[in-house]
């Protein structure tokens, strides 16, 4: 049975959420390469374009959680000045 997944519709995006669904059913130890991609129903080897070692996943994960975080807060961005009044 071909995957559901063709290697055309792989994406960064879409490997970063395979793996948070890894991690949310396995645990953040647990994640590898190979999980991810038979989350993906492909082989390791096509993640290596988009994604070049688990290293490299970790980050991408904890950018997008940090991206996701609402923090309730809404002050000047990074670079700009706060009025110290």
């Amino acid at each position: 049975m071909p995957g559901q997944w063709p290697e055309e519709l792989l994406s960064r995006e879409g490997i970063v959420d395979a793996a948070l669904r890894v991690v949310e059913r396995d645990g953040a130890d647990k994640l590898t390469l190979r999980k991810v991609a038979a989350e993906l129903d492909t082989g390791p080897v096509s993640l290596y374009v988009y994604v070049r070692n688990v290293t490299v996943l970790h980050a991408l994960l904890a950018d997008r959680l940090l991206a996701d975080l609402d923090l309730g807060w809404d002050g000047p961005s990074r670079g700009g000045s706060a009025s110290t009044g």
